[in-house]
């Protein structure tokens, strides 16, 4: 049964959450049903946890609404009957949970044990704890997020109105951007503004700019922030040297966010959902917080991002391909499953443990279906015809792309060695970093046989090491990369 939209939250989990007051909760998604009509959308809603409508849909009913595996089972399931355009998760992950990813790079520089991910459920793959098996999304996939623990529903209303009153708005609206960067990285954000707008001449550096911004240099409806984050934090930070001083504060974005923004947040823990009761300030999230204030959409990452002090990578390419995509003209959960496949195809066929965490830690705040900005019709596809697409360069993925697994350091040859050694030396780390080894085994695409370069393993030498300034932790990688015993390259990436 085609539906074009389907809608998937848990209705005991918003009982417990919401008491009688859930019912406004359903309300609203109803209200969706009815907005999307008029587009032309086809929706429907279905609780996982309705062992009545989840057997009509030949799907197991989840039991208990935190179990991660239940709840990936149950989608899947749901996504075969409706084959639907667009995936909606309803409510934040008390309510429908984020698939739990191991953390290959989990150690004391990266102290993230698993990575909270929505990228499952944008794969076909069945349930895993392993993000490798998650290389290949087909599906258009965002969610629409209330507040973790909160018992008021007037948060969701707010963020329903906002999506039931959209209306996609001209290219030219987003050209104009509100840009922040720390200071160390201003480079590497100055070329990521440039590929996404032609210039970088609105980029203000942190410091000395913020956390007060006037609603003048907010008003722009494209934001692209490159700081660092905090765990359960409502702030961003700049740095200069040794300074971190607030770049962006959650409470001090009332009244100031046009209605339609879309933010890119390269920032550790830039998109964190949590309870704000649970915290020292009792405030938001700030991607709570610009969802509340009127943003449409809002990806950023669950925990410990990484990229480049300058140059491009990682968190740099994964935000920049999903704002440039809406800008264009693509729906919002569209823009990050392109951004997601152009980013597998340009750091393939191997991928180092950082583009793994990277893939698997961004996901999209918002309503899926929400196109910001009209294309053009002599560019208009089909929908149909363009998800066929998607979905047949994702499932291409898997027949060549590899993805690292931990082995055990050995003794590499003297030209190895002396050639690590002197990496390490030239971009000054210390007597004695952490050190990690994982190797990708090539897949025999038919393109790469007889090509014995293409067959050989591929290792990646990761080193990292912290240095702490107060509550900040700075973290540089180096990643070398080695085959058949050279050195072929390397990446360094800082902590964001």
């Amino acid at each position: 049964m085609k539906k074009d939209k389907l809608i998937v939250s848990n209705r005991s989990a918003l009982a417990r959450k919401y008491g009688q007051q859930h019912k406004s909760i359903l309300a609203d998604l109803q209200s969706i049903v009815q907005s999307d009509k008029k587009r032309g959308l086809s929706t429907v809603i279905v609780f996982a946890d309705d062992a009545a409508a989840m057997k009509k849909y030949k799907a197991p009913a989840v039991k208990d609404a935190a179990n991660a595996r239940q709840n990936k089972l149950a989608i899947d399931a749901l996504y075969r009957y409706f084959q639907p355009d667009y995936l909606l998760l309803a409510g934040a992950q008390d309510v429908i949970p984020f698939q739990p990813l191991a953390n290959l790079l989990y150690s004391e520089d990266d102290e993230d044990e698993t990575i909270p991910s929505d990228l499952p459920y944008a794969c076909e793959a069945a349930y895993s704890t392993n993000p490798g098996k998650f290389i290949a999304p087909t599906r258009v996939v965002g969610r629409l997020p209330d507040v973790p623990g909160s018992s008021n529903p007037a948060y969701f209303r707010s963020l329903v109105k906002d999506v039931t009153g959209s209306k996609p708005g001209k290219t030219k609206d987003y050209q104009q951007y509100f840009s922040v960067s720390v200071h160390d990285w201003r480079l590497s954000t100055q070329e990521s503004l440039t590929r996404i707008f032609g210039h970088h001449r609105q980029l203000q550096v942190s410091p000395a700019k913020g956390p007060q911004w006037t609603s003048a240099q907010l008003k722009p409806r494209a934001h692209f922030i490159n700081c660092h984050g905090s765990l359960e934090d409502p702030c961003y930070y700049g740095q200069k040297g040794s300074k971190y001083p607030e770049a962006v504060n959650a409470a001090l974005l009332a009244k100031k966010i046009s209605k339609g923004t879309i933010v890119a947040a390269e920032c550790c823990y830039g998109a964190q959902l949590y309870d704000p009761s649970l915290t020292e300030t009792d405030q938001l999230s700030i991607a709570n917080s610009y969802l509340l204030h009127h943003a449409l959409a809002f990806t950023g990452s669950s925990t410990i991002a990484y990229g480049p002090a300058e140059g491009q990578g990682l968190a740099d390419l994964l935000t920049q391909y999903f704002l440039a995509n809406v800008i264009k003209g693509a729906s919002t959960g569209r823009a990050l499953l392109e951004a997601r496949q152009r980013f597998l195809d340009e750091m393939g066929p191997t991928l180092d443990p950082y583009e793994l965490k990277t893939l698997a830690q961004f996901y999209l705040l918002g309503d899926p279906s929400l196109v910001l900005t009209a294309a053009p019709p002599k560019t208009m596809e089909l929908r149909s015809n363009r998800r066929g697409n998607l979905a047949a360069k994702g499932i291409a993925f898997n027949s060549f792309i590899t993805i690292p697994r931990a082995v055990a350091a050995k003794k590499s040859s003297t030209t190895m060695q002396k050639g690590l050694q002197l990496l390490l030396k030239t971009k000054k780390f210390g007597q004695a970093p952490n050190k990690k080894v994982f190797e990708n085994t090539p897949k025999a695409a038919p393109l790469a046989r007889g090509i014995k370069s293409m067959q050989a393993p591929v290792k990646f030498h990761v080193y990292s090491a912290s240095s702490f300034h107060g509550k900040f932790k700075d973290t540089k990688v180096l990643v070398v990369k080695e085959r058949n015993g050279d050195i072929i390259g390397y990446r360094e990436y800082v902590r964001r």
